[in-house]
């Protein structure tokens, strides 16, 4: 085994490794990482190692800092394609180059509406937040309220999905509905939007935002409001939520962009190479980055080592080609780049698994 490695190591280091540009958070990066892992271990790409362009601390959301991240990558010659960036903000600023300079974006969390017209080059692992405003008004409605506050982000994402929701929520005729925006950063008061969603009393928050911010709040909320249902955007999830076990985020059901509870060997391989490297559960990012990578390594071994031959075999996914596997599931594009909707809705339980439905 060991001369088996040494010589595959030799063949391979005498051939260029094929390279991917990654704009990722921390949990993206390492689902990235893993999947790296997993296709060099499987001989590479056509005898060529597969390597990451990782540009360390630049998944900021700010379109200035997207805007030359962009431009770096699309610029070096190596990169065949860009995984990223880790928000919708960003992802569409940096569409602009990707698609000017020809290089394909996979974007594996990015929902904003608007980047369906990016252009052809921008690709992404999710669906617009068309459809989340539809899942999430159906959750809403369902649940017959007498009295909603929806409680949204004052940024793009947060504006966004609030106005589709709004718009939802009006054409099931749900009525008494409170709209309060908030700012996560700089100016942000959570105890003062603590007192504005107690003095409102609703029997339903709706959260559009990250849990984060929302952990400054969740005590004296709960306190002021113990029978609060509270429901949350897929903005909510991540490690945090993940590892809480209740103590904050206890009982609140919010959106995942994927199920990672299915019965698939490939995926509960990843989650427990996931587990041991980050002492936590595979979160959504991480899956979707995976399969970001994995589906890359693939165009090129399918379509060839060319950004545009990349492109050309993308927008085939799931017409002239058969959708591929991925470990969160089948993944096929829509004209607009788009895949479609694989929500689920997770309920934070105290000490106990995650139970998505």
């Amino acid at each position: 085994m060991a001369a088996i490695a040494a010589a595959f190591a030799s063949a391979c280091a005498e051939r260029s490794p094929y390279r991917i540009g990654v704009v990722l958070g921390s949990e993206g990066l390492l689902g990235a990482r893993l999947a790296v892992e997993s296709v060099n271990a499987a001989g590479g790409v056509d005898g060529h190692l597969l390597q990451l362009r990782d540009l360390g601390g630049a998944s900021s959301g700010s379109a200035q800092v997207a805007l030359a991240v962009a431009e770096s990558l699309a610029t070096d010659s190596g990169v065949l394609a860009v995984v990223g960036h880790a928000n919708s903000s960003a992802s569409l600023a940096a569409s602009q180059v990707y698609n000017a300079r020809h290089i394909v974006q996979i974007a594996p969390t990015t929902t904003t509406p608007l980047y369906s017209q990016a252009g052809p080059y921008s690709f992404r692992l999710v669906s617009s937040d068309e459809f989340q405003a539809r899942y999430l008004a159906d959750i809403v409605a369902a649940a017959k309220p007498a009295r909603i506050t929806v409680a949204y982000v004052n940024d793009d994402y947060g504006r966004a999905l609030q106005r589709l929701v709004h718009a939802e929520l009006e054409r099931r005729g749900v009525k008494d509905v409170r709209e309060v925006p908030y700012v996560e950063e700089g100016s942000g008061d959570p105890l003062e939007l603590a007192r504005v969603i107690t003095l409102e009393k609703p029997t339903v928050l709706l959260w559009l935002g990250r849990a984060t911010f929302f952990a400054q709040i969740a005590r004296p909320l709960r306190a002021a409001l113990p029978a609060l249902d509270i429901v949350a955007s897929d903005g909510f999830g991540g490690a945090r939520v993940q590892g809480d076990s209740g103590r904050i985020y206890g009982g609140i059901r919010h959106v995942r962009l994927v199920n990672l509870e299915r019965a698939d060997t490939a995926l509960q391989a990843v989650q427990s190479r996931y587990r041991i490297r980050a002492s936590s559960e595979l979160t959504d990012d991480a899956a979707l980055a995976y399969d970001a990578v994995m589906l890359l390594a693939q165009a090129i071994r399918e379509g060839g080592a060319d950004r545009d031959a990349i492109r050309t075999w993308m927008s085939k996914l799931g017409s002239d080609h058969a959708a591929a596997n991925g470990i969160t599931g089948p993944i096929a594009f829509s004209a607009s780049g788009d895949r479609a909707p694989l929500y689920v809705l997770d309920t934070v339980r105290p000490g106990a698994a995650r139970a998505p439905r």
